[in-house]
């Protein structure tokens, strides 16, 4: 099976571009000039349609050794030139080329606008990670950047390997990403050639904060008043959220007075500065009680966290601070995820 054949001009026909009524007119003709040939040998073509989407196979494969398309491809293929088209690049499916070296490879779908070029492809068969790398490299080496559609998980995460596995659910398929992202394949593909698809934390871009403060009885046996203290920061962007303790913003004296600027007055609230701890043996930006300032230790403030809630939200720009700030927190690799326009500050 396949979306394309080509017509006695030469020209590329695809089968998605056709009406009902002008894929039925196709046939007919077919049948009486037998002018459509198979995009991948100069077999004849037969136009089907199966489950609503319309196809060309081989009317007699004879010595093609092409294999044939599963459904999956055809619909996820269809899906991707759709998209493409709709962000101005130009697209086309089942393009063959070759790396400087002379090594063959065919794109299931190519896209291009000015001198970029990016290859799509659909891995619904195993593959080894060894091999996917591989043949991301032979793209690379041809001067085009690749994005995988998988649908085993467990491929690489690197900036080198743009990639998302693909689920599929009654027919219809979503894309899952970092920290598992998962939305429809055609948003997944819009964010891709909108520019939102992105490796890592983007810088410039925009998030949002969360202060977060519960209660938490003053542990001075001459005071044991009812302080509030801050329990957490959160800081939310596309799928991630970070969280910073008190101790951690006092590592960042810019992201701190940020979040002290948007702290709500309230007679009840300890303040934030650096306390020396006997327990700890050391200094560090802490809460304290309201009315006697005696530091509330890091391990009292878990107390705390069973009476939090959000008393205060507001935007922040990914300044190289923060950018430094998350990445820290996050620790781990970072991944490919999707982000707003905003997230992106686009």
């Amino acid at each position: 099976m396949s979306l394309r054949c080509v017509d006695e001009t030469g020209a590329d026909l695809y089968a998605f571009d056709l009406s009902p009524e002008a894929w039925q007119t196709l046939i007919e003709h077919n049948r009486k000039c037998r002018s459509l040939r198979m995009p991948c040998c100069p077999a004849e073509v037969t136009l089907r349609r199966h489950r609503g989407t319309q196809h060309f196979v081989h009317k007699t494969v004879g010595d093609c050794t092409t294999a044939p398309e599963t459904e999956v491809h055809l619909r996820l293929k269809q899906i991707a030139v759709e998209v493409a088209r709709k962000h101005g690049w130009d697209a086309k499916t089942e393009v063959a080329g070759a790396t400087p070296s002379g090594e063959t490879w065919i794109a299931d779908v190519l896209v291009q606008k000015n001198n970029a070029r990016v290859a799509i492809e659909i891995q619904w068969s195993s593959q080894t990670n060894d091999e996917t790398m591989r043949r991301q490299e032979r793209y690379r080496q041809s001067g085009i950047r690749c994005l995988w559609l998988l649908k085993k998980p467990g491929f690489p995460t690197t900036e080198a390997l743009p990639a998302a596995q693909i689920l599929e659910v009654d027919g219809t398929y979503s894309a899952r990403v970092a920290y598992s992202q998962e939305l429809s394949v055609e948003a997944f593909l819009d964010a891709v050639f909108g520019g939102r698809f992105r490796f890592g934390i983007p810088s410039q871009g925009g998030a949002v904060a969360h202060i977060r403060v519960g209660e938490i009885e003053c542990w001075k046996k001459t005071c044991r008043v009812k302080t509030k203290i801050v329990t957490g920061v959160d800081v939310v962007f596309g799928p991630h959220t970070s969280t910073f303790s008190v101790p951690q913003l006092g590592e960042y004296p810019a992201l701190l007075n940020e979040v002290l600027s948007h702290l709500p007055r309230d007679s009840k609230m300890g303040r934030l500065k650096k306390r020396f701890s006997k327990t700890q043996e050391r200094q560090y930006m802490s809460n304290g009680c309201y009315r006697c300032d005696s530091i509330v230790g890091e391990f009292f403030e878990i107390e705390a966290r069973h009476s939090e809630e959000i008393v205060s939200s507001f935007p922040i720009q990914i300044t190289p601070d923060w950018k430094q700030a998350i990445e820290e927190e996050m620790g781990d690799q970072p991944e490919w995820a999707v982000y707003s326009p905003g997230e992106l500050g686009m």
